[in-house]
């Protein structure tokens, strides 16, 4: 059969393994490469349109004609570092999709029915690219928002970065011990239901770049309702207490700080209801911040990023208990 024909039986075996297996839905495949093996069968390279270019889908093709998709995560890794290392180069003409970068641009999100995300991307040759998000979590100390995606028609996961424009997603490839204990750390709160999420990328955007403050009304002295604005928040690594400053809008010289706990959403708490660790703890932080500003903004960050220290920690601590099944906001956000 020619590679027309071929295509067409391993796009019909793709989609049933789609409706067998309740995966979301089918994408194409488009041949990258066919390899001819000793026994007279083949191995079929594909790439599919709710993947980026990282591994391959293979397609084992016995001599009878007899088509299996290689399920293997470990062989699939080891057969497209084989493509790379031992095929690519003595190709002539080389399909232009092995040759995208791992940056994406974000086309489009939408919103789908059951909460989840529908991320819509381009790569750098064009090829448009449909996947599902799984989380979108910032994480202040390495600085890195995570995006997490998987296929619509195999259960392939992809760890990207957003880039500092919003505007593309880029994958995270040779991760660094640091980055890979940060990871291990949100998959598990992922597992047990405890991460977070913003409602989109775009969402994300606009509070983690200040678009988006929080606000708050007090009473003063005398009974008069006045607004504040969320400028930054501390974290105070001692007291596993994140402090919020606000200043007030109709006099920039005037602020307020107070408590905020972001295992209990996000809930906001003045001096009198704070413990006296934390009391000592707010006069050692202005005291940090008058007099070593570099030391203290290492722990500085926006409002609506979590801390993923503190979630863990209370987590591990038995403070923060496993959800025990998703709720209705779980995707709401920050």
């Amino acid at each position: 059969m020619d590679n027309n024909e071929l295509m067409a039986k391993i796009q019909a075996l793709a989609d049933q393994t789609v409706t067998e297996r309740h995966y979301i839905r089918p994408a194409e495949l488009t041949l990258i490469h066919i390899e001819d093996k000793s026994d007279g069968g083949k191995d079929v390279y594909c790439l599919g349109s709710d993947m980026p270019h990282l591994i391959f889908r293979i397609f084992h093709v016995d001599p009878e004609g007899q088509i299996t998709e290689e399920k293997d995560i470990k062989e699939t890794a080891k057969l497209t570092t084989h493509f790379n290392r031992d095929i690519k180069p003595t190709m002539t003409l080389v399909p232009p999709a092995i040759e995208e970068t791992g940056e994406y641009e974000i086309i489009l999100e939408n919103r789908l029915e059951n909460n989840g995300v529908e991320v819509k991307l381009r790569s750098s040759v064009g090829r448009d690219i449909t996947m599902v998000e799984v989380y979108r979590y910032f994480d202040f100390r390495s600085k890195i928002f995570f995006v997490s995606c998987i296929g619509l028609s195999f259960p392939g996961q992809y760890l990207f970065s957003v880039t500092p424009d919003s505007k593309h997603l880029r994958l995270v490839i040779n991760h660094t011990q640091e980055i890979r204990s940060r990871v291990e750390m949100i998959n598990e709160l992922l597992m047990n239901r405890l991460l977070p999420s913003y409602r989109t990328i775009a969402d994300a955007a606009k509070v983690l770049t200040g678009e988006a403050k929080a606000h708050v009304t007090l009473n003063d002295k005398d009974g008069n309702k006045v607004e504040f604005t969320c400028q930054f928040v501390y974290d105070d690594p001692e007291t596993q207490t994140r402090f919020a400053f606000f200043q007030r809008n109709d006099d920039t010289k005037q602020g307020v700080i107070m408590t905020q706990d972001i295992l209990d959403n996000n809930k906001l708490t003045l001096a009198p209801g704070w413990t006296e660790e934390q009391r000592k703890a707010s006069e050692r932080i202005r005291e940090l911040m008058k007099n070593n500003p570099d030391e203290f903004h290492k722990n500085v960050t926006n409002f609506f990023a979590d801390d993923l220290d503190f979630r863990y920690k209370a987590f591990k601590d038995g403070k923060l208990k496993p959800a025990t099944a998703p709720t209705t906001n779980e995707s709401e956000g920050k």
